[in-house]
């Protein structure tokens, strides 16, 4: 049967998961994890909770699930070293280099793929398998046919979110409450621009929402994720109520147990009852279903609050456990108790003899009332032995029983040793010298083009590398391709984040194949499966590169250059140019692309336009202005919302930090500012002063996201 697992964002909402039957809980410390809101576990309130789950045969999975800057790396290490002396079942983490760190540092303990890093598809499963990664948490986007074939391609585990809030931009590459403030999504402070106001047609009304979808609820469908492949079905809701979190849990763990289409039927009802967007959706499991606009509402009657309430009280998992009682007179009573193999006993007051006969029943039946423990002793088995002249006071049986169910449930708490992180770690784990396996050349002027065309001016124009970015992956891409490119340039392909279909990889798998490039640019680490043969590989922003194990992971795995992550500061950029700079290439010009969409807001407001590289526009509450930009593919598309304004640094070229060199992108911008750009790059690096580019933001470079 799928492992239920079950949201807890403070010590009531574990509670409510554990006694509402989830078979593990996932929740977060004081540091890294992807809900910082919530009232998160730290010290002592961490290996209780952790205590508490496992007394319980239930798992607990603690989220890392965030990008890490370099300063934090360290105190991250000492957390997952804290997680495994505590037993932790496992971490969920997002970041390559803390990946990296983690399996090198702490080999033993288990690591699981959070949906943040991505992974949905066969490459993904891949990384998974040679890190040593277990499970992966899908990305939400990914159709059941796709996951029978990823269960069918690999050993890793596959989990699924099956309840809660959607994600409208594909997990682990939403930037837009980063650029839209300083709150990042993928630093665990997302502040859900989303949710707010957008319209594809004007400035909106209040209640237009272009950008918010619904909920998922596959409580009607389990069966299919399971023979699909799916090993854990997972509920969201970690900033959600105890009660919420109670419900529904309590409804998901009757439906893996049978319940009939009717019961099904009505939980839903219940579910949707106690927290809404106006209807529960599929989401892209069947196809997409997504709908979005529904404004968030709570409005659970008083008899399902007051039921989910009462479940927060008492004790009801019970697990089975078995009892020897022996008692002898003149010896101390003696007490054994078993679970799973697991087997404690104490030694009690010493037995006086009775004045009367004594029942041996009579003492089963007090071992029995185990009270608020998470034991329970059901008939036959309690052995008692004893002859009919033995007593032991009913206060001397409780007080023997407690010590036995405490050191029992003792017995269920894990404390591993781990050693403490080295002084050195940094070098003890980085096996890769930056300067190694390729000589690189600084000032690389490094430029994405829509098409033959834009790509054959830009070569002209200067331009060393030039990335085919195409609006429509199709083999008539490959139209006109070589005989574009200088001798002494490069020509690369360059990938979006998402490439979520077989169809999709099959095409791209032919461009690749097709001796048109000299390289890609790759942007999930499932991507790097793919370009691995080719001579030029580049990790675009995609792999979000924030920190400088990240940069030694990727080039452990072959890249050759690495666009950092655009929610560096010019500070931040600078420290990790000193180690790297000869690696990356930084983001000089270009709307940073804001949010991956596989639901498309044009198509469902304004019906499928057909369009190829300029989809229209979403506009948000204060009049800001985020363009769409699609890319088709023979089965669907993949849409890009654009940040509002470009990000420009061309200016204050002699500012930035020694490195290889500059990448420029020009999507959602005209053929005559494209070339306009790279000529004010060239300009510039030859000492000219020039003014900001017009209506532009400097990003990140002053700005750092929380």
């Amino acid at each position: 049967m799928m492992e239920l697992l079950s949201p807890a964002g403070s010590r009531d909402s574990l509670v409510a998961a554990v006694q509402n039957g989830a078979d593990a809980v996932y929740f977060g410390g004081s540091i890294l994890n992807a809900r910082r809101s919530a009232d998160n576990f730290a010290g002592e309130a961490l290996s209780a909770a952790l205590d508490y789950c496992h007394e319980r045969g239930v798992k607990a999975y603690i989220t890392l699930n965030t990008l890490v800057f370099d300063r934090e790396l360290r105190a991250a290490l000492d957390f997952a070293h804290e997680l495994y002396r505590f037993g932790a079942d496992a971490v969920l983490v997002q970041d390559l280099g803390l990946a990296s760190l983690i399996r090198h540092e702490l080999p033993t303990l288990t690591v699981h793929a959070s949906t943040q890093m991505g992974i949905h598809d066969e490459g993904g499963l891949k990384y998974c398998e040679r890190m040593g990664i277990t499970r992966a948490v899908l990305a939400r986007e990914v159709s059941l046919d796709e996951i029978k074939k990823l269960a069918a391609s690999s050993s890793v585990e596959l989990e699924a979110f099956a309840h809660g809030a959607l994600c409208m931009s594909f997990s682990g590459s939403c930037l837009y409450s980063s650029m839209s403030g300083e709150r990042s999504g993928n630093r665990g402070t997302c502040a859900q621009p989303c949710r707010k106001a957008a319209s594809v047609s004007g400035k909106p009304t209040e209640n237009e929402l272009c950008l918010s979808p619904n909920d998922i609820c596959m409580i009607e469908h389990l069966d299919e994720l399971e023979k699909a492949g799916v090993c854990c079905v997972k509920l969201e809701g970690r900033m959600k109520k105890p009660e919420y979190v109670a419900a529904v849990t309590a409804c998901y763990r009757a439906a893996l147990d049978g319940a009939s289409k009717a019961e099904l039927a009505s939980m839903k009802q219940e579910l949707f009852r106690f927290f809404n967007r106006g209807e529960f959706s599929t989401v892209h499991f069947f196809g997409d279903s997504v709908k979005t606009g529904g404004i968030g509402s709570s409005k659970p009657d008083q008899q399902a609050l007051a039921e989910a309430k009462k479940s927060l009280n008492g004790e009801n998992r019970k697990r089975s456990i078995g009892m020897h009682l022996k008692l002898t007179v003149g010896k101390p009573a003696y007490l054994e108790a078993n679970l799973n193999k697991k087997t404690v006993s104490a030694f009690g007051e010493t037995v006086q003899a009775a004045s009367k006969p004594q029942s041996a029943q009579a003492y089963a039946d007090r071992l029995k009332k185990l009270g608020d423990t998470p034991f329970e002793l059901v008939d036959g088995s309690c052995i008692v032995e004893m002859s009919e002249n033995c007593y032991l006071s009913a206060a001397a049986l409780n007080a023997l029983r407690r010590d036995v169910t405490a050191e029992l449930a003792a017995s269920f708490h894990i404390r591993n040793k781990a050693s403490v992180v080295a002084e050195s770690f940094k070098k003890q784990s980085s096996q890769l010298s930056p300067q190694a396996a390729m000589n690189t050349v600084s000032g690389t002027i490094y430029c994405i083009a829509r098409n033959a065309d834009e790509a054959r001016l830009l070569f002209e124009s200067g331009a060393d590398i030039v990335a085919l970015e195409p609006q429509s992956f199709s083999e008539r891409e490959l139209d006109g391709l070589k005989s574009i490119k200088p001798q002494d340039k490069k020509l690369v392909l360059s990938l979006p984040n998402v490439l979520i279909t077989s169809l999709q990889r099959d095409v791209v798998k032919k461009l690749i194949s097709s001796g048109a490039f000299d390289g890609a640019e790759a942007n999930n680490i499932g991507q790097m499966e793919l370009i691995k043969a080719m001579p030029l590989k580049i990790a675009g922003i995609g792999m979000n590169a924030l920190n400088t194990f990240t940069i030694s992971e990727l080039i452990r795995l072959g890249c050759d250059y690495i666009v950092p992550s655009v929610e560096l500061t010019s500070a931040q950029l600078r420290d990790i140019c000193t180690e790297y700079g000869s690696r990356l290439l930084l983001w000089t010009h270009g709307r940073v692309p804001a949010m991956q969409l596989l639901h498309c807001p044009i198509k469902e407001y304004k019906q499928c336009r057909g369009c190829s590289g300029n989809a229209g526009k979403v506009t948000d509450e204060a009049g800001r202005e985020f363009p769409l930009a699609n890319i088709r593919f023979p089965d669907k598309c993949l849409v890009r919302l654009l940040n509002s304004n470009t990000t420009d640094l061309i200016d204050i070229i002699d500012k930035l930090p020694e490195c290889a060199g500059y990448r420029l992108c020009f999507t959602g911008e005209d053929e005559a500012a494209a070339l306009e750009r790279l000529r004010a790059l060239k300009a510039a690096m030859s000492g000219e002063k020039l003014a900001q580019y017009t209506q532009s933001t400097r990003g990140h470079w002053n700005r750092k996201v929380d």
